[in-house]
């Protein structure tokens, strides 16, 4: 039924217009008026979705982050009449959509779909609310001593980022929230936070106002002026890339930008920069240092851009694979720009130098297991053998356990459970189902898990698991 918006009741309008109740105005109060008003069909129509529909599956946390950065590229603008997606395009709106809760919920009645929890368990995708004021988005912490948060927010003119302090958010009567149906996230094989260079915020409260950086690197250079610019229009992957620009002339000054991570000793580990420069190659440079517990460096790698082919034309790859000695437990990533001149035609030149730099990633190994079938389609009597590959080799003696999905059904059953054995070549898994008598002809599903990954350090992949199907004919 489709209804004219001048024909809907007074609450109705003023709730599809400014995304809240009429003060003293409740969903029961409403309903009781319009019951009065002989509108008690149209309220009871209406009633599910002012209260809000809630999605039952979760949804995870890096959706919930990433689903944020979108309105931050567009860039949306702030309205209270205006819908984005299926989303009121003001704070409420912007926090439901990045939530998924298929309605634009308001600052009064988000205590529907999200419960308080304390400000040290706040994660990236909760959020921070002032009842009947304003909410928004808790993207991460920016130090360790959890004082500076990443914060993102529709408040106008567009949805934006910014350098919040905790301390002043609750002084100021903000609450931290998490909604009821968001999940957790595997952990990303990349180390390095902000990889990809779409976090881009300054500080609040701080004057005079830094420019707005990548947030999680440090930025260092020469006495001459350290510059970055935020870069749409060259880029890799996503939205977003930095450009280091060193003013100096001199090929022995660097600009900077560095992260420091945590790592796991003996683990093989990638670094990975993609970069783009009309300037020398050579100055171009990538360093992998790895740290010791007292914060020295104890093996380093380094990368330069002309080994790599960097070129003003594309996006080249500058990457090495390195073990980590013995005793590191810290690795620091440096992007480094040296100073020099800048070709603008054939017989001139300008000062300075400049680089784009884009998906940035130190990647731990991933945990894996690929499993197989013996044949594809089987019949009564016959058994189905599974074989199954395992990385690290550290595996071996662990357990995989292995599940069973019959035709028609939607529930995985467990079998049994089976040890991880070595091979020549590694470490591997074995496991044979015999089609019985009386078993139910169709597409049989198989999957196997292996439990207690996180006893591997360095390694992703924790729970990991992998799938074959076959037929029984």
């Amino acid at each position: 039924m489709l209804l004219r918006a001048d024909t809907l009741p007074v609450g109705v309008r003023w709730f599809e217009q400014y995304g809240e109740a009429p003060m003293g105005s409740t969903v029961v109060e409403r309903l009781a008026t319009w019951r009065a008003a002989g509108l008690v069909v149209l309220a009871l129509t209406l009633a599910p979705a002012l209260m809000g529909t809630t999605n039952a599956y979760a949804v995870q946390r890096n959706t919930v982050i990433a689903r944020a950065q979108t309105w931050i590229d567009r860039p949306v603008p702030y309205s209270q009449s205006t819908y984005f997606g299926g989303y009121r395009t003001d704070c409420s709106g912007y926090v439901s959509m990045c939530w998924t809760t298929g309605w634009s919920w308001n600052t009064r009645t988000f205590h529907s779909v999200a419960t308080t929890i304390p400000v040290d368990h706040l994660l990236p995708g909760d959020s921070l609310l002032k009842a009947g004021t304003h909410i928004k988005i808790f993207y991460g912490w920016v130090d360790d001593a959890h004082t500076l948060f990443v914060c993102y927010e529709q408040t106008g003119p567009t949805t934006k980022s910014s350098i919040q302090n905790i301390a002043h958010e609750l002084a100021d009567g903000y609450k931290p929230y998490r909604y009821e149906h968001i999940a957790g996230s595997p952990a990303p094989r990349n180390l390095l936070r902000n990889g990809s260079l779409d976090v881009w915020a300054k500080p609040v409260g701080v004057w005079p106002v830094p420019p707005a950086r990548p947030v999680w690197w440090t930025f260092a250079g020469s006495r001459d002026a350290t510059l970055t610019a935020h870069v749409h229009n060259l880029v890799k992957a996503t939205y977003n890339s930095v450009q280091l620009i060193n003013p100096s002339t001199s090929a022995k000054t660097f600009t900077d930008m560095s992260q420091e991570v945590t790592v796991t000793p003996e683990t093989t580990y990638t670094l990975s920069a993609w970069a783009r420069t009309a300037c020398s190659p050579s100055g171009v440079e990538v360093h992998l240092d790895y740290l010791d517990a007292e914060d020295q460096p104890i093996a380093t790698r380094r990368l330069v851009g002309s080994a790599a082919a960097v070129n003003g034309s594309t996006f080249r790859e500058i990457s090495t694979t390195v073990v980590s000695p013995k005793g590191a437990v810290r690795a620091l990533v440096t992007l480094r720009l040296a100073g020099g001149t800048t070709s603008i035609s054939e017989t001139q030149t300008v000062p300075g130098t400049s680089a784009v730099f884009d998906e940035i990633s130190l990647v731990r190994p991933q945990a894996a297991i690929g499993l197989k079938a013996n044949a594809a389609t089987f019949t009564i009597g016959h058994a189905v053998t599974l074989t199954g590959s395992v990385t690290p080799t550290a595996a071996v003696g662990a357990m995989s356990v292995m599940y069973m999905q019959k035709p028609g059904s939607s529930v995985w059953v467990r079998m049994h459970g089976h040890p991880i054995y070595a091979t020549s070549t590694g470490a591997a898994m074995k496991c044979k189902y015999t089609f019985a008598s009386g078993s139910r002809k169709g597409v049989y599903k198989f999957r196997a898990e292996v439990l207690a990954f996180a006893a591997y350090p360095g390694w992703a992949g924790s729970g990991m698991s992998s799938s074959v199907s076959v037929t029984l004919r």
